[in-house]
């Protein structure tokens, strides 16, 4: 199901939008193929088996298929979306489910990838979030390393800064720089480096809080300092 466009802001645009790896369907796939096949094997070498059995192994199919499907279902009601401000995950068929994070708020992109998961093209994605906030992790993702590389690219779009030094999502021996998630916006940095008097802070501040270039946190810290110098 396509991310609904409704809960996208005025000026945020989908990047991204994918379902889980297949190997989301864990077990209930090999499980099925393998009641189906000897269901098959069974018709084709005792055509003569009693009733029982073969209603014990049909029984056993319709069990494994049941499971099956209602894995596919689950699988087509989750998604990963990556817009050109978040990352969003949503599941669930009944109750819904979803994690939003902001791409400001990233310090780190990290992915891991066992050798069964690099032979299937899936892993995990690890974004490290900061202050309190912790880390989010999403399995069963379709390459990864890729979409790691779009995050990056999201990131950089919102915070440009010469070099792109910063924070690093990494794999391994390789790395990837990301934008330092601690630098203050170029509203705060305005302010910070304002020369004027303090009233005349307190309404650019005021300003940038409004046009929404500054948090509500960043906004609250700031103007407790500029009060600290009156």
């Amino acid at each position: 199901m396509p991310y609904p466009r409704r809960l996208l802001t005025g000026d945020e645009d989908v990047v991204v939008e994918l379902h889980p790896h297949w190997t989301y369907l864990g077990r209930a796939l090999p499980a099925t193929v393998a009641a189906a096949a000897v269901v098959v094997a069974a018709a084709v070498a005792w055509p003569s088996a009693p009733v029982a059995v073969s209603d014990i192994l049909l029984g056993v199919l319709v069990v494994c298929g049941l499971w099956l499907s209602g894995r596919v279902l689950r699988w087509r009601r989750t998604s990963l979306v990556v817009t050109t401000q978040r990352v969003v995950q949503r599941s669930g068929v009944v109750a819904r489910r979803g994690v939003d994070v902001r791409l400001d708020r990233v310090n780190e992109i990290s992915y891991h990838q066992t050798i069964r998961g690099r032979l299937l093209g899936t892993g995990e994605l690890v974004v490290e979030l900061g202050g309190e906030a912790g880390v989010v992790v999403f399995d069963h993702v379709p390459r990864p390393a890729a979409l790691a590389g779009v995050l990056h690219e999201q990131i950089s779009a919102l915070r440009p800064g010469p070099g792109g030094s910063g924070a690093w999502a990494r794999h391994g021996g390789g790395s990837m720089p990301l934008p330092p998630a601690d630098t203050p916006p170029a509203g705060m940095r305005r302010v910070a480096g304002r020369t004027g008097s303090v009233a005349e802070q307190l309404l650019e501040l005021d300003e940038l809080f409004r046009r929404g270039v500054l948090t509500e946190d960043e906004f609250t810290r700031k103007k407790a300092e500029l009060l600290d110098r009156m």
